[in-house]
């Protein structure tokens, strides 16, 4: 806890610069409110939503990580003569009235730092694959990998931790949940509406994660070739479902990554 802690009030040292996807349109803003959601208010009445993160939910063995965080995250970017810069994602804000947004705030050099990157680096945050985020997720995507490495913060707690595709029992048990799950591809079948990336022999028995039909194009202008999976090892990421055998249906090729000695 106390390298998580230290980690996150220097950036990790090393700060992560903001990375070539965009760059701060609005600047000198100020941070006014923050939630257990990890939801930013500004001084101008506007509500931010951290594009490309998930905030961290309780877990048993840490029912209180959602407050702290926040009390973290209010602890760096609240203070009084501190200014955050702005990137909108959108300019109509979603149903629960929220802009998406990339942050950036000075970091322990003073040079601007991603908010959402240095939240991932420090183990506050996992990476959610959202397609308003989609040119900064892979350096999000490696620094999330150097942090579950390291078992800094949330992946030192075992609701965290990466799941195992060949786990059915575990799987079954965990329904309803996001989750990053890990295995071999075993193959790759489809049907008339969906492509099927298998992790075991026995659809609706081993896991899977499904690509709809309407999106197989994506995966491939991504070169993401779905046939050449076969025998790689592969991480997933998303909503699991269990319905039809333990299934994470992907919309975005980043959500899908081959797992190699580095990552």
């Amino acid at each position: 806890m106390r390298r998580f802690l230290a980690c996150l009030l220097v950036l990790c040292g090393t700060p992560a610069q903001a990375a070539p996807c965009g760059e701060p349109a609005s600047h000198g803003l100020r941070v006014v409110a923050i939630d257990a959601r990890l939801e930013i208010t500004l001084e101008d009445g506007r509500r931010l939503r951290l594009a490309g993160i998930e905030a961290p939910r309780a877990s048993p063995a840490d029912p209180a990580r959602p407050a702290r965080a926040a009390d973290q995250l209010r602890g760096w970017l609240m203070k009084p003569d501190l200014r955050v810069d702005l990137e909108l994602l959108a300019a109509v804000p979603d149903r629960w009235n929220r802009l998406p947004a990339r942050l950036f705030a000075p970091g322990g050099d003073g040079k601007p730092q991603s908010v959402a990157e240095a939240m991932v680096e420090a183990g506050l945050a996992r990476v959610e694959i959202d397609a308003l985020a989609r040119p900064c997720l892979r350096p999000l995507l490696a620094l999330e990998a150097q942090a579950r490495r390291n078992g800094l913060g949330l992946w030192s707690d075992p609701a965290f931790a990466v799941s195992a595709a060949a786990d059915r029992e575990g799987l079954a048990l965990r329904a309803g949940e996001m989750l990053v799950v890990q295995g071999r591809v075993s193959g790759v079948g489809s049907t008339a509406t969906r492509a099927y990336v298998n992790f075991g022999p026995v659809r609706t028995v081993d896991f899977a994660a499904t690509v709809g039909r309407n999106n197989l194009a994506a995966f491939e202008r991504a070169g993401t070739i779905l046939s050449g999976l076969t025998g790689k090892v592969a991480r997933v990421r998303g909503l699991l479902e269990t319905q039809f055998g333990p299934q994470i249906e992907l919309a975005d090729p980043e959500a899908i990554e081959i797992v190699t000695g580095d990552n």
